[in-house]
């Protein structure tokens, strides 16, 4: 009986083989009477010859003579088979090739001349899909068939794990070109096979049509934003084989090309080693490595998460400047017409010091004047480029680093995090363990293969990603764009020096610009490069540092001599405070003794009645003179007050309108109370609120002058400060909660804006240094609800107080700016790209029904085959359309 045909008949040896001669690789079960089970077999064993050569289901007369015994390996498992190969001619070419008969009938020969074994085509399909979606071993998954085809001594299985890796990486690589629409061969086009992003600028492909006319400050619309990044995951050993080994996607995928990388690195003077400026990154060298290949650095598409084509190179001992110029040359050489780029890496501010120097240096030793001339670099003119750090990798760096490499301040950035690198290399540290026992050639061929498999499920999946990007620029933009305008409708409301935002706004606008001229390349450069290009002279560097300096240094000193008089100002409003509360206590003592002393004297004159008649002490009419209160002596004879009634005096409580039932508290006799009791609650809350706002910036400023203690003795002596600080706020935290707890009983709306409910988590101040920022800071419409009245400004504050509030309000209102300019770049961005992507599969069908209808140069199966890819792209397309 056959396992593998549906609802299987049993049948004799002679008529399972007739039945199977469609079929002649299934795997059958024989019954055996010796041993009483059913026992796994072969056609081949049964005595099936395979005959290849197609003549309308007849059977060749010109047939090879004896059949060839060949080792076939399908899904399931390893078996033998008797081929025997057609001998006719076809046309004047005479017989077909052996190889050429095993394919048309769907297997892979496993060598090109004398064969001795062949692979199913769904074979190789299955493990090129389970390789690259479920990172699967060549090992593990050849070893999976031989337990399948014997799972008890799986020794006796004839082995061909060594014909395996050769033909599934042939395989691979065919199937590759196919798909691209390229005939394979050795000398291919640069990053022909690459999976170019559909959402990215591509120029004649999908870049909108007036882009050249943009002004300055929407040319981001249009720029190519990408990321550099290495990962030492991605090592290889040191295999000892072929010098001139080389992959099968020779300079054509995602490596730059090999050849040009040797001849480059060859020419390069050696790396020397990089002082940093700012701290020491594992980036620079500062960190151990091994292998003759210690890792990959690799271009990337900053907003998509696309490799880019040409834009891998191996490294040595780390990211030498030396790796990544040549990757940024390789991997921007389709992208070089473009006005603007806008570039990630998390070592920017190092990396960009010296970029255009190098860049000289390169152009000269390898123009296409030399003999030693790159093949895959033609042009060396990078535009303009905007560089940041990444948003995760910024807070790893100096405060001016990340306020002058910040892509949440960087003009054109819009919620790019500039992390996409890291993204992509999260999914291939396991691929590292493959690859790095691999020969240098097989390593790039299947990091190339894996690679272009994430681009491909990122392209189908394009649409979905714009449209939850679109979504959420569309929330964002609306939120923090009301945020702002409440923001300056406050700040214009208090008592602030007339068109201080107008002031505010010409310095930020002076520092966009700075980044933007930042950008271009100095004009002295001897090299002909474009009129744009990127990174920053030594001059320019050192203007930038001193003027950054003199800011920072005019802060530090306004903020140390402000916060001082705001932390004094802040004690002396505790001492009041403090006074005021010993001040009410002796009050109250004092009112309980007059107290008790007026009871005293009223027993004494009881006891003058008659009503005591116990014995006077001696000084008993010298204390009741001296208790005798003047309302006393003006009484009229014969009133008395008991001692019941002043103790029901003593326990009298005066409730106001909100302590009482909601029946009670709604009646129209108690209505007059209830407003005057909700003015003096809403007062109450209010200087609450202020209190609270002042008590935030004050311990914020107290907590960055406690973060400057180097001793033990200055940590002691600021301990008392911030915890009565600490106490303070805690007290006008709950004087507010009491208060709003009486208005909503009273009946104020529970959602009033003006008086919402005060969490642990509303207590803090907005963002003032950079150091304080946190990830996700950018999706935070509001720091707190509490900041959306600024009315406590115009407090009686000390003018130092004043001026650190000022101060604190300019860099809130800057950071909102920034934060609101960013989302609103994005939601234009994303706009714009989803325009590309329509364009882009626009293209695609186009260009592959081009292919489809030149059926004089093509055979029909490329005719098909492009009229195949023409319909997928439209399915992606007006899928796109309608996501968008």
């Amino acid at each position: 009986r056959c396992k593998e045909c549906w609802n299987p008949q049993i049948y004799c040896n002679r008529c399972i083989v007739d039945s199977h001669c469609g079929n002649p690789l299934h795997v059958v079960e024989e019954w055996s009477l010796e041993k009483r089970f059913w026992a796994r077999r072969t056609l081949g064993e049964l005595g099936m010859v395979i005959k290849l050569g197609d003549h309308g289901g007849k059977v060749c007369d010109r047939l090879v003579s004896g059949a060839r015994d060949i080792c076939v390996v399908t899904s399931q498992g390893v078996q033998d088979a008797k081929i025997q190969f057609c001998g006719c001619s076809r046309g004047e070419e005479g017989p077909p090739e052996h190889y050429v008969q095993l394919l048309e009938v769907g297997l892979w020969p496993g060598s090109w001349k004398l064969i001795r074994t062949a692979f199913s085509l769904d074979v190789l399909d299955n493990f090129r899909r389970l390789s690259t979606q479920g990172n699967v071993t060549a090992l593990d998954f050849y070893t999976s068939l031989v337990r399948q085809t014997d799972g008890v001594i799986p020794t006796t299985v004839k082995n061909r794990y060594r014909e395996f890796l050769c033909a599934t990486r042939e395989h691979q690589f065919t199937k590759w070109c196919m798909r691209k629409g390229v005939d394979p061969s050795v000398t291919l086009g640069s990053g022909c096979l690459g999976n170019l992003c559909p959402a990215c600028p591509h120029v004649d492909i999908n870049i909108d049509p007036g882009w050249e006319t943009r002004s300055e400050d929407k040319q981001y619309l249009d720029a190519l934003y990408h990321a550099v990044d290495g990962n030492f995951t991605q090592n290889m050993k040191d295999k000892g084989t072929d010098a001139d080994d080389l992959p099968l996607t020779l300079g054509a995928a995602y490596f730059a090309d090999e050849l040009d990388t040797k001849r480059y690195f060859s020419v390069m003077p050696a790396p020397r080693s990089q002082n940093s400026s700012c701290n020491k990154f594992g980036a620079m060298g500062y960190y151990g490595h091994w292998g003759a290949v210690s890792g990959l650095v690799g271009l990337s598409c900053a907003r998509h998460m696309f490799v880019m084509p040409g834009g891998g190179v191996d490294l040595k001992l780390g990211e030498t400047w030396a790796a990544v110029d040549l990757l940024m040359l390789s991997g921007l050489q389709r992208w070089m017409q473009l006005k603007l780029h806008i570039s990630a890496y998390d070592i920017n501010c190092q990396y960009r010091i010296k970029f255009w120097e190098r860049l000289e240096k390169i152009q000269k030793k390898f123009s296409v004047a030399q003999n030693s001339s790159l093949r895959s670099i033609r042009r060396f003119d990078i535009p303009s480029t905007r560089a940041g750090v990444g948003k995760f990798h910024e807070p790893a760096h100096k405060l001016d680093c990340r306020l002058l490499n910040s892509f949440h301040y960087l003009p054109g950035a819009g919620q790019t995090d500039g992390e996409a690198p890291e993204r992509i290399w999260a999914s291939t540290t396991s691929l590292g363990i493959r690859t790095r026992e691999m020969t240098p050639g097989h390593r790039h061929d299947t990091i190339n293969y894996f690679h272009d498999d994430m681009n491909w499920r990122r392209t189908y999946g394009i649409a979905s990603s714009l449209v939850k990007k679109c979504k959420e620029a569309i929330k964002y933009e609306e939120e923090i764009s009301r945020s702002i305008k409440e923001l300056e409708g406050e700040i214009n409301a208090i008592d602030l020096p007339s068109h201080i935002i107008d002031k505010w706004n010409i310095d930020r606008l002076k520092w966009d610009e700075d980044l933007i001229k930042a950008s271009r390349p100095p004009t002295s450069l001897a090299c002909q490069l474009s009129r744009t290009s990127s990174g920053l002279s030594d001059d320019r560097i050192a203007e930038i540092q001193r003027g950054f300096s003199a800011r920072v240094a005019a802060w530090n000193n306004v903020a140390q001599s402000s916060l001082g008089v705001a932390i004094a100002a802040s004690m002396a409003g505790l001492t009041e405070e403090r006074r005021a509360q010993v001040l009410e206590e002796v009050k109250i003592r004092e009112d309980l003794l007059a107290e008790k002393s007026l009871a005293q004297s009223l027993e004494d004159i009881d006891g003058e009645d008659g009503t005591d008649t116990s014995p006077e002490k001696p000084n008993t009419r010298k204390r009741k003179r001296a208790v005798e209160a003047p309302e006393e002596k003006s009484k009229t004879p014969g009133t008395r007050l008991s001692r019941k009634f002043l103790d029901s005096l003593r326990t009298l409580e005066i409730h106001l309108p909100s302590s009482y039932p909601l029946d009670v508290r709604t009646n129209h006799i108690l209505a007059e109370a209830v407003k005057i009791e909700m003015a003096m609650r809403r007062e109450d809350a209010s200087d609450a609120l202020d209190q609270v706002r002042a008590h935030l910036a004050a311990t914020y400023g107290l907590g960055r002058h406690q973060a400057k203690s180097t001793t033990q003795q200055q940590k002691l002596r600021n301990r008392g400060p911030s915890q009565r600080l600490r106490l303070a706020l805690n007290g006008a935290a709950k004087a507010y909660r009491r208060a709003r707890i009486a208005m909503v009983a009273l009946g104020m709306d529970e959602k009033d804006p003006t008086f919402q409910p005060l969490k642990n988590c509303h207590l803090k101040s907005f963002v003032v240094r950079e150091e304080d920022r946190r990830w996700g800071d950018s999706k935070a419409s509001k720091e707190s609800w509490i900041w959306e009245s600024l009315n406590f400004v115009g407090n009686d504050f000390s003018e130092g107080v004043k001026d650190h509030i000022v101060e604190n309000l300019r860099v809130h209102w800057c950071r909102t700016k920034a934060k609101a300019d960013r989302w609103a770049e994005e939601k234009a961005l994303v706009v714009e790209e989803m325009k590309r992507t329509l364009r882009f599969f626009d293209f695609q069908v186009h260009l592959w029904k081009a292919h489809g209808n030149a059926e004089g140069k093509n055979s029909l199966g490329q005719v098909a085959y492009a009229q195949k890819q023409a319909f997928a792209y439209q399915r992606l397309l007006d899928h796109s359309r309608q996501e968008f």
